[in-house]
């Protein structure tokens, strides 16, 4: 699977940096997805994305930007095919883990293994983005439920009983033998037979599956997960919810189930498109637990920066007034650079000769087996934007004028895995070619809470950096974000420097961010269907869509309408609702656009219709979104 390098770079999602480790294990379990969704192809075997791996399909178009694994679901005689074939179906490598595999597994799924031990050879790392990790995907097994009420009943005792008696074996230890009056009522309700001199707790497990997956698909009208529907019997699904379509998820396709709103909000409530960061840090990243095992047992650890009072300089609270003053912004981002533009534009109101220099950045081979110089794609025009009087170069030699100041954006030096600039610009380096020495880190989010666990721990990556503690002086752009740097710092650094750190952070608030708008005159609306509405309410979302551009028209005057489907959306209506889409086509609705750029996404003012990826983009700049309801 290729990915282009910018995937592995820091980035911020729905105002979450994620730091480029994270991007790594991301990449490596597309990999796992990659070879399991051929496969799945190959031999006629049909998955869906399951909990935040359909969350994040629908909502962002990839992953959660706070999640760190893959969620998939299979139908129950799919999902048998697949785990009892890996072998024969899956490259080498993989493995599948369950309770057949490991007695101490707990839980009535599998999971889908990249490895079963660590591997440092070069074939696995340059696979799995440079992580010698067993990576894995977890996959849900999903069951058929009747009409038959009283079938369903019993079936449902029967379940619970053997349920009972797992649970005393599994997480209480208890003796199948102390148990014998349990196990023979058992074998009486469920006509079958255990052999007490074998594996009884396995043996348990098998007829719990067998329980589950009792029902055909031609006896049936829902589906769901069986273990969750034993204690939320509202968590069923019509089965034809889940005839799947394939929607964007990062740098490839994944199937989702075609009634994927009604999913989300059977599981996630109706304020599913709300991102909220929720779930704890104890096992986040899940790649944290191995660093230590890595360097303990096989002498292997990623390079890291590790503080030394010795580079620590402290704020002196100097001001530079002397006449000529200069200042030169060093940026290895283009996209970068828009954190600090303000900081320039204010350091030429103040008297400064500013001078840009984009650094050269070369990009590290995710197995770190190479370095490329990277291309920087922005000219003269895109850097000095804003910034009257501003001189701009390409030339390092500038830094031996020993400016006053010099301002920057890496923070790294060699210690980040997957870019890197050359020495000279370096915290020592441009430490010794001018006064003051200020950074401003590249990338900030907006907000990070104090009970925003996640956030937090992800700090550690990219906050205590070689240039924070060498520079005089850090740039932020909120007085919240300077508290969590504060902490983060003087956790790393000890609580002595803890002052240090206070007095060499400071806020600069800059410009307010400018939301997107198109302008005077006409409001643009996206609007934007895919075929859920459709799956799950038919011919009501037709007569939705028809009442929608009725008031559209109404409104000519004043809303100009966007309208875009999903893509794939007219060859999934055909295949799974050929009735409602000649409806749909008869009704003569207006051709949507073919595809949304960022710039024309950019343009448009407001977001209307289903639950999409869009919706974030929209919310993030303070544009309004309205979710439609096709029942209403």
């Amino acid at each position: 699977m290729t990915f282009p390098h910018s995937f592995y770079e820091d980035e911020i999602r729905c105002d979450f940096l994620i730091p480029s480790m994270v991007k790594r294990s991301w990449a490596a379990q597309l990999e796992i997805l990659s070879d399991l969704d051929k496969a799945c192809d190959r031999h006629g075997i049909s998955y869906c994305a399951e909990w935040g791996t359909l969350l994040g399909a629908i909502r962002h178009g990839g992953f959660i930007p706070w999640d760190d694994d893959l969620d998939i679901c299979m139908k129950r005689v799919d999902y048998k095919r697949f785990t009892e074939n890996v072998a024969s179906i899956m490259p080498d490598n993989y493995r599948i883990v369950n309770y057949r595999s490991n007695r101490d597994f707990k839980q009535m799924l599998s999971r889908i293994v990249s490895s079963d031990h660590y591997r440092f050879d070069g074939e696995y790392m340059k696979k799995y983005s440079g992580l010698p990790i067993a990576l894995g995907i977890d996959i849900f097994p999903l069951d058929y439920l009747t009409d038959d009420i009283e079938y369903e009943k019993d079936r449902e005792e029967r379940v619970h009983l053997v349920y009972d008696a797992v649970n005393e074996i599994a997480h209480f230890g208890t003796d199948p033998a102390s148990i014998d009056d349990h196990l023979v009522r058992i074998e009486r309700q469920c006509h079958t037979r255990l052999d007490r001199n074998g594996d009884v707790l396995t043996q348990l497990r098998i007829l719990l599956e067998e329980l589950f997956g009792e029902v055909d698909e031609a006896d049936a009208r829902y589906l769901t997960l069986y273990p969750i529907w034993l204690g939320n019997k509202g968590y069923v699904f019509p089965k034809e919810y889940y005839d799947s379509i394939r929607v964007p998820f990062e740098n490839m396709t994944i199937p989702v189930p075609s009634a994927y709103e009604a999913v989300l909000k059977k599981k996630y409530g109706n304020s599913f498109m709300t991102c909220i960061r929720s779930g704890g840090a104890h096992e986040y990243p899940y790649y944290e637990e191995h660093v230590d095992v890595f360097r303990e047992h096989f002498g292997f650890e990623w390079p890291a920066y590790r503080f030394s009072a010795a580079d620590l300089t402290a704020y002196d609270g100097r001001d530079i007034t002397r006449p000529g003053k200069t200042a030169v912004f060093v940026s290895y981002d283009a996209k970068a650079f828009e954190n600090m533009r303000s900081l320039a534009k204010a350091y030429i109101e103040d008297g400064f000769t500013v001078t840009v220099l984009p650094a050269v950045k070369y990009d590290i081979a995710p197995d770190m087996s190479g370095v490329t110089p990277a291309t920087d794609e922005e000219d003269e025009t895109y850097y000095l934007q804003g910034l009257d009087g501003a001189a701009f170069t390409r030339d390092p030699a500038i830094l031996d004028t020993h400016p006053d100041v010099i301002v920057t954006n890496y923070p790294y030096d060699e210690y980040n895995l997957i870019t890197t600039v050359d020495k000279i610009y370096y915290s020592s380096s441009l430490k010794a070619k001018c006064d003051m020495l200020v950074y401003v880190p590249p990338f900030e989010p907006g907000s990070v809470e104090e009970k925003d666990e996640r956030a937090i721990k992800l700090m550690k990556e990219y906050v205590p950096t070689p240039m924070a503690a060498r520079c005089d002086e850090i740039v932020l752009h909120s007085e919240e974000l300077r508290q969590r740097y504060i902490e983060c710092l003087t956790a790393f650094s000890g609580q002595q420097y803890k002052e240090v750190w206070e007095l060499k952070i400071g806020v600069f608030p800059g410009d307010a961010p400018k939301k997107n708008k198109s302008g005077e005159g006409r409001k643009k609306i996206l609007f934007h269907i895919g075929i859920s509405a459709f799956a799950e309410h038919k011919e009501k979302a037709v007569e939705k869509i028809r009442g929608c551009f009725e008031l559209f028209s109404q409104n000519s005057d004043r809303v100009e309408v966007i309208y875009h489907t999903e893509e794939g959306f007219d060859d999934d209506m055909k295949r799974l609702l050929p009735e409602v889409y000649a409806e749909y086509t008869e009704a003569g609705f207006p051709k949507p656009v073919a595809d949304l750029g960022q710039t024309d996404i950019g343009m448009i003012d407001a977001y209307y219709g289903e639950a999409s990826r869009y919706v974030p983009i929209f919310t993030q700049t303070g544009r309004p979104v309205m979710l439609w309801d096709p029942a209403v």
